[in-house]
């Protein structure tokens, strides 16, 4: 009876095992935890200090077009008087230290969206990806991505990797398969702060991915590629991704007009400066 009893109460343990859900911790899950997601690293890593000074760097290097400008007007025409509000206009500053700061944040948060992954957490992504039933299991993906960011937070990284399942199947799918598709086989991860872009070269990598992309692969012929929410997602992601390339687009072409500006206006400056000297020596009495 003794031995029935233990072989039952083993049996009612396994069972509780395999019943017992396992614990899936996803950034998206908490109020408010997407928002942490993005703006935690930006404070505690000091990010937002760089952004500042870069914004403020930015804002004072765009001064000497209107230096230069009141410099050419004063030359030209007869002597003004020039406030310091002119030469420094609050409005032109405020406007220029926006814009900086706006590029910079945006290009953090595209950066933070796109996942600089290190090579032990990518290794450990394709694993997860190859082992686990992507088709019978309903939240395979909030596995992976949950267990890919409990494994981060064991080897040191202080933030999880991915925010949702999406975000981890929209990685899976842009740096992994596509590159595989398209042939690139430009698979980037980073070693020790360092971009590493040979992680095919090594076997045991290779072997891994063609696993991993082959249990995926299996998932695609049942269900398609993403699912509806993903979808979803992705097409917020272009948007972002579009808002995105318009602002460091606009950026780029204002800095290019403000110093195509400057170097036209300093050249003509000095252009005349030298006429006016060199008329000056010769209608100078002897």
């Amino acid at each position: 009876m003794s031995m029935i009893s233990d072989e039952s109460e083993m049996d009612l343990e396994k069972c509780e095992q395999t019943c017992e859900e396992e614990e899936i911790e996803l950034p998206e899950d908490s109020s408010g935890g997407i928002l942490l997601y993005f703006l935690a690293p930006y404070f505690f890593e000091k990010t937002w200090i760089s952004n500042i000074s870069l914004s403020l760097l930015g804002t004072l290097a765009s001064i000497v077009v209107p230096l230069v400008y009141f410099g050419l007007r004063d030359f030209y025409d007869d002597p003004l008087e020039t406030k310091v509000s002119d030469l420094f206009s609050p409005l032109w500053m405020i406007i220029h230290y926006f814009l900086f700061f706006i590029m910079c944040f945006v290009d953090f948060i595209y950066d933070r969206k796109n996942v600089n992954i290190e090579t032990k957490v990518l290794q450990k992504l394709l694993k997860e990806v190859a082992e686990m039933d992507l088709i019978g299991d309903p939240l395979a993906w909030q596995r992976i991505a949950s267990r890919v960011n409990h494994f981060s937070e064991e080897t040191g990284n202080h933030y999880s990797v991915f925010c949702s399942e999406e975000h981890c199947i929209h990685f899976f799918v842009r740096e992994i398969v596509k590159p595989i598709e398209c042939q690139t086989y430009d698979i980037q991860c980073y070693y020790e702060g360092e971009r590493y872009r040979n992680f095919l070269k090594d076997p045991s990598n290779k072997a891994l991915t063609e696993r991993a992309l082959a249990n995926y692969d299996k998932c695609v012929e049942s269900f398609g590629k993403l699912s509806h929410t993903a979808e979803k997602d992705e097409f917020r992601d272009g948007i972002f991704e579009k808002f995105h390339s318009i602002i460091n687009t606009s950026m780029f072409y204002l800095v290019i007009i403000e110093t195509v500006s400057f170097v036209v206006m300093a050249l003509v400056f000095i252009l005349s400066m030298i006429s006016c000297a060199i008329f000056d020596s010769f209608s100078a009495p002897p």
